[in-house]
């Protein structure tokens, strides 16, 4: 538990005493809450800034990446596909449902916001890293290994790309490619590979 979300909640909560329409106030505590992974509180202080601000895109993501961390996927699509709504030109919103519908084993949706994701922003290596992990677990080795290999053009030392790259290649029985790397990934601090 962090002094500095204990404190902020302490103060957004007299905040709030006094003026318990401030939807950024739950806003901000639902925020120190999920801090702390308290997310039952994150939550209800999400929705509860939801109630009185319904068009802010932002209160979404954030009640969704705290439904995302109690695995309630469905809640946490949801909520992320609300701020979609509200503004589609967000690429993490659709990172963070991509994770989702990977967590649902729903490959070829989270494969669709990812594409959309790398569509509005291009040059984001882990974009490109995630879905590579749709596509192994999809069985599409290929397709991982060319989104890794682009994620690693853009940014060399994004390990994890080296991890799932490696796990393609070891799919497909490159093991010295494989090997290679997960020695890699080692080297810029991944910790566990394969």
């Amino acid at each position: 538990m962090s002094a500095d979300n204990s404190k902020a909640i302490s103060e957004l909560s007299g905040i709030l005493y006094l003026n318990p329409k401030d939807a950024g106030a739950y806003t901000n505590r639902g925020l120190a809450y999920d801090g702390q992974g308290d997310y039952e509180k994150a939550v209800a202080d999400f929705s509860r800034a939801i109630q009185l601000d319904p068009r802010v895109d932002g209160i979404y993501i954030n009640r969704g990446s705290a439904y995302y961390q109690k695995r309630d996927y469905d809640k946490a699509i949801a909520d992320f596909s609300k701020a979609i709504e509200l503004d589609p030109g967000f690429a993490p919103t659709y990172i963070n449902r991509g994770l989702a519908h990977v967590e649902k084993e729903e490959l070829d949706k989270a494969i669709a916001d990812y594409a959309t994701a790398i569509t509005l922003n291009p040059g984001d290596a882990g974009s490109l890293s995630d879905r590579s992990r749709a596509h192994f677990l999809k069985g599409d080795y290929d397709k991982a290994i060319a989104d890794c290999s682009k994620a690693i053009e853009i940014d060399p030392k994004l390990a994890v790309a080296y991890r799932n790259r490696g796990n393609a290649y070891n799919k497909k029985g490159a093991w010295d490619k494989a090997d290679a790397d997960f020695k890699k990934a080692q080297s810029l601090g991944y910790k566990w590979v394969p």
